[in-house]
This record gives structure tokens, sequence and C-alpha cells, in this order.
């Protein structure tokens, strides 16, 4: 009697400590193909989600990395773009709590399956040229300044966030290594066809983007390699629209 008490206990404790905490959802969500070309946006506000964007940027916001440490998949990864209207059953959900619900849609209703791994990636480093910065500092309260020429970069006011936009034109990791703090008025014109590629239009003059760099803002992008973590893209699947 005493054995069959003990074998029901400790099938019971089994039950109970075995289980785990199932992934959080959303109590609801919408997904369109988006017919929008141009653009993107993703954002939490009280226990929603509301995104008009790729699956890769999903795949970042969900699992907080960076778009160069999102390795593989197929390529409507970045072309498709999708509306995405998403609610939670709290709504004073965290970010933390959304990004996990988040990443349940995706393995759902995406399919999404991934791996993670170090690999070996090319990268630049922002550091300053020998000839020195030639950027121009803002004064206290000052606000920056954009030409009229709407070829020309502005609204950048320090190398860190210069370097992130460096990021989407070289496509590879870029690291403000200046040691430079402040605010400055960062204006940027150049050639925006070589990096892609692509020639230019005829009677499109503008200068490499190494030469604009330098000559310009006094800065160039040091090449060289760093293991960084990855997250790999196995599979995914275009998702069932509702």
């Amino acid at each position: 009697m005493r054995t069959l008490r003990f074998g029901m206990l400790f099938l019971l404790a089994s039950s109970v400590f075995g289980q785990t905490a199932s992934a959080p959802v959303f109590e609801s969500a919408s997904i369109h193909l988006s017919a929008k070309r141009f653009g993107s946006s993703l954002q939490y506000q009280l226990g929603s989600l509301s995104a008009m964007t790729w699956p890769r940027q999903l795949i970042q916001a969900a699992y907080g990395v960076a778009d160069y440490q999102v390795i593989g998949g197929p390529a409507w990864l970045t072309n498709d773009r999708y509306d995405i209207e998403a609610k939670a059953a709290n709504l004073n959900a965290t970010k933390a709590d959304m990004n996990a619900m988040l990443q349940s849609l995706l393995a759902e209703r995406f399919k999404l399956q991934f791996h993670r791994e170090t690999r070996d990636i090319d990268v630049y480093d922002l550091v300053v040229d020998p000839s020195g910065s030639k950027m121009k500092p803002l004064k206290d309260g000052e606000d920056f300044h954009c030409p009229a020429d709407l070829s020309v970069v502005c609204g950048l006011t320090n190398p860190y966030q210069l370097a992130g936009f460096l990021r989407g034109v070289t496509e590879k990791p870029v690291f403000d290594k200046t040691g430079i703090t402040g605010r400055y008025n960062i204006l940027l014109s150049f050639n925006v066809y070589a990096p892609k590629g692509k020639p230019s239009p005829k009677g499109y003059k503008k200068p490499l983007l190494e030469d604009a760099l330098r000559d310009q803002l006094g800065l160039q992008l040091a090449p060289r390699k760093d293991t960084l973590p990855v997250l790999v893209v196995d599979s995914i699947e275009r998702p069932s629209e509702n």
C-alpha cells in the first residue's frame, strides 16, 4: 500500500513540476500583405502591436537583434511588407511581453524556425581621418540645418547616428569609434548608386562615399573582421492572411 501511495505521489509531482509555461500569445492578430512599397513602421502601445513592415524587421524586433544579425531566408523576407494589427489581453503588457508574443506570432503564423551561432563578419569602424574632423558643432539649443538640395543627407547630429545611417548604405555593421561627443550639423552628399553597384544616371556627379566622408566630415570607414552572434533563418513561410 505504501509503495502504491508513493508511486501515485511521484506521478502527481511529475505532472505538476514537469509542466512548462506556455509561450505568451496575442489575444487577436490580423496579418495582410501590404500594398505599400516604401517605408516601414512598428510600434507597441497599450498592449497593441501596429506594424507595416517586412518579416525581417519583425524578427529583429522580436529577438532584439540588428539587421546584420539576421542571416539567410528567402528574398521576400525583405521585399514583402505586411500590415499587422495585434492585441494582447493585458493592456499593460511590457515591451518584453510584447516581444515574446511577437516571437509566438512568427512561429505560429510565419512558421519561423532558426538557430543561433557566431560568425566572422566584415564590419566597418567609423573613425576620424588623419586630416582631422570637419564636422560643424551646433550651439546649445541650436537645431540642425537642412539645405534645399534634397539629395544631401541631413538631420544627423552625432557620429553614432551617422554610423547607423552608414550601416544601411554599406549593408554592413558600422560602429562609431570616433570618440567624438557633442552635437553637430552633419551634412553628407555622396554617390548613392555606387555602394549598390548601380550605374549613375547621366549627368549625376557626386563623390564616392569614402571621398565624401573624408572631404566633407573628416571621417573614414576602417574595415575589419569581427565575430558576432547571429540568428540564422532555417525556414519561414508566407503567412495565411486574415
